[in-house]
């Protein structure tokens, strides 16, 4: 996959939640021939009835009760019980939860083999947007984000985009240390080293970095080889390159020189994002900094209401390897799908029809819980305090513009799985780089193309 230019496919305004990791986990279903419901796009809104279950991480409670009093409005006869997992738990849930036979009506997916896993159980979706949302359907989405989804046949429409990664701080902790936020790793290294002479009490002196999580793993190092060499890592998922190719190499050397000079946190290799290094960073005040994907600034537009509203944020582009560039990830996020044996489908239809095009987009540009997936959609800034923080949504969508490497999940699960596992090894020392990678491309030349 070449460089993506965001410009021609109008990513004017874009943002995201968890971070949504991949998973290699895999089950068997079968869908159930049992419910032949077909859907009715013509009734009028006022007259759709049903009572519909929906899981998912997201959204966040604040923005669920406007999303739902919006809906409710809309669709007065339809009842969605929603249930909400923590991100580093829900694709256990929605596991037991199948193998059980407890199917929700309408439920959220993680990127990755999550979605080939249970894409049997799922109503194509495609057709219903067609019926309800015309032939044009497709036009009303950003382009770039959608893809994903059209890859799986429409078995899922994203909610959202995501984009990662960014580098968060703490404002006031910077200027207490006299610290600028860091552009290049260099700097990098003398801000951490400022915390560390400054030994602020109860502060860690350190980059907050969820380690334990894969697609965080992957996501900066995605990142280093999209700042060296924008495009090889999808030749490479192709298979037209090989991941032992020198620029793979400078790149994990990259990822290890993070864990060699200690500008992470000690037991970051089992922290996941949600709640772990957000907890860190947010409620428990041990983090000056993080890395961490552009749904950071839902947190930062709800900080009365997480109980940080004395605290003010920044946001940066993670910093630059020594002859690199600035570069970011995005995919389409938050994916929704029905279920096959929802006996209330055309319920089910209208709330991922009202999530996906409705109302709930708008409620996502000023909560900024991730960057709406709706075509033409800008940011809202008005939830920010502060014109440092109203910066921020400039950085993202700046980035969006001119710094995006690619997608930032790969299509082959199995390299992605074998990427996280060996990185972490080099974080430990228990590998080098070059045999890092050797097993990459092993796991890579047993995939079929």
């Amino acid at each position: 996959m070449k460089k993506i230019s965001l410009t021609g496919i109008a990513l004017t305004g874009l943002l995201l939640l968890s971070a949504c990791g991949t998973s290699s986990t895999s089950v068997s279903v079968s869908p159930s021939s049992a419910a032949k419901e077909t859907v009715n796009t013509t009734q009028k809104p006022e007259d759709v009835a049903g009572e519909i279950s929906f899981w998912s991480w997201s959204p966040e409670d604040n923005v669920w009760q406007q999303l739902i009093k919006a809906f409710n409005e809309k669709y007065p006869k339809i009842k969605v019980n929603y249930v909400r997992t923590p991100s580093a738990d829900y694709e256990k849930k929605i596991q037991v939860a199948i193998q059980g036979g407890e199917i929700p009506d309408v439920m959220a997916f993680q990127n990755g083999p999550m979605i080939k896993n249970y894409s049997p159980i799922l109503e194509p979706l495609a057709p219903l947007a067609e019926k309800s949302l015309g032939k044009d359907w497709e036009k009303k989405f950003k382009t770039t984000p959608l893809a994903s989804s059209k890859k799986n046949g429409f078995r899922t429409i994203p909610t959202g985009v995501a984009v990662t990664p960014f580098l968060s701080y703490d404002v006031d902790l910077f200027k207490k240390v006299g610290a600028e936020p860091p552009k290049t790793y260099d700097e990098l290294k003398q801000v951490v080293k400022k915390f560390e002479d400054a030994k602020l009490p109860g502060i860690v002196p350190r980059l907050g970095f969820a380690g334990g999580k894969s697609a965080t793993v992957t996501d900066l190092f995605y990142t280093l080889v999209n700042q060296i060499a924008p495009g090889k890592l999808y030749d490479a998922d192709a298979g037209k390159v090989k991941f032992t190719d020198p620029s793979f190499i400078q790149a994990t050397n990259a990822f290890k020189q993070f864990y060699t000079d200690k500008l992470f946190q000690d037991g970051n290799l089992t922290t996941k994002y949600d709640p772990d290094l957000r907890d860190m960073y947010e409620q428990k005040r041990q983090l000056p900094m993080i890395l961490v994907g552009a749904w950071i600034m839902n947190d930062v537009a709800n900080k009365d209401g997480l109980k940080i509203g004395d605290r003010t944020f920044g946001l940066v582009p993670m910093p630059t390897i020594e002859g690199g560039k600035s570069s970011v990830l995005i995919n389409g996020d938050v994916p929704l799908g029905i279920s096959k044996d929802s006996k209330n489908k055309d319920a089910a239809w209208r709330f991922v029809e009202f999530m996906a095009t409705g109302e709930y987009q708008t409620i996502l540009s000023k909560a900024l819980q991730f960057l709406p997936v709706k075509d033409g959609l800008s940011m809202d800034t008005s939830n920010l305090k502060t014109d440092i923080e109203k910066q921020s949504v400039d950085v993202i969508l700046n980035a969006m513009t001119k710094d995006v490497g690619g997608i930032r999940f790969l299509d082959n699960a199995t390299i992605e799985q074998a990427l996280f596992v060996n990185l972490q090894k080099v974080a430990t020392g228990a590998s080098t780089p070059e045999q890092a990678m050797a097993e990459v491309q092993k796991a890579s030349d047993t995939v079929k193309r």
